[in-house]
């Protein structure tokens, strides 16, 4: 009879508090485990902005923030990139509307170079030439935008409406080529990222969360 391989047992892992520090600076998004600190670096946390906020109605944003740093139980993470749920999208383009895909690109004011993907969806079947007209107009506003806030206050800005309410905004200057029905933040990306962060104050006070210490044991 065959003898059993005796499986090797690996390094405990501990688990981290992950902590963002810029979009919801100081908040607690989640925990890792890792058997070496080291192991933690570069890595991605999800977060549903509904699970910061409490409301549903942000269900539909999903953000990803990437570790840059780690302190004993705690590891930080900066914003890399926001999407909007895919199920959501389906829903809100429907057969006799027209969807414009608009992409603009810039330096931020705290130096992060985005892109920014704005979704429009307009309440009627349009022409092509009100696409290009739509799309160009848009470009331009968001594109002069970009250089006068920070990645967190342009996300905020998309999300919340704060400090700059760019959806109502949007919708004005599209709205005088066709009716427009949802503008959304399909998606945000940082393609090559400032210096790294401070680590905000306070950022020891942690979020309860029902997960919390179900690596111990």
């Amino acid at each position: 009879m065959p003898r059993r391989r005796a499986r090797r047992k690996g390094p405990a892992k501990t688990w981290y508090q992950v902590y963002a520090v810029d979009v919801f600076p100081n908040q607690w998004i989640g925990e890792t485990p890792a058997s070496d600190p080291e192991k933690l670096m570069d890595r991605n946390v999800e977060v549903v902005v509904r699970d910061v906020t409490g409301d549903f109605m942000h269900e539909k944003y999903k953000l990803w923030f990437r570790i840059f740093k780690v302190d004993g139980n705690k590891a930080y993470a900066r914003f890399v990139k926001e999407m909007l749920n895919r199920d959501y999208m389906r829903s809100i383009v429907q057969r006799r509307s027209s969807r414009i895909d608009v992409q603009s690109e810039g330096v931020a004011k705290d130096g992060n170079e985005v892109r920014i993907f704005t979704l429009i969806v307009t309440s009627v079947r349009i022409r092509s030439s009100q696409k290009s007209a739509v799309r160009k107009r848009v470009d331009e506003y968001v594109r002069s935008l970009i250089p006068e806030y920070t990645v967190e206050e342009l996300v905020k800005s998309y999300i919340f409406g704060e400090p700059v309410p760019v959806v109502s905004e949007i919708q004005r200057i599209a709205s005088k080529v066709a009716p427009i029905k949802y503008v959304e933040l399909r998606k945000m990306v940082i393609l090559k990222p400032a210096e790294v962060p401070e680590i905000p104050a306070g950022v020891e006070q942690e979020v309860e969360s029902s997960t919390t210490g179900s690596g111990e044991g």
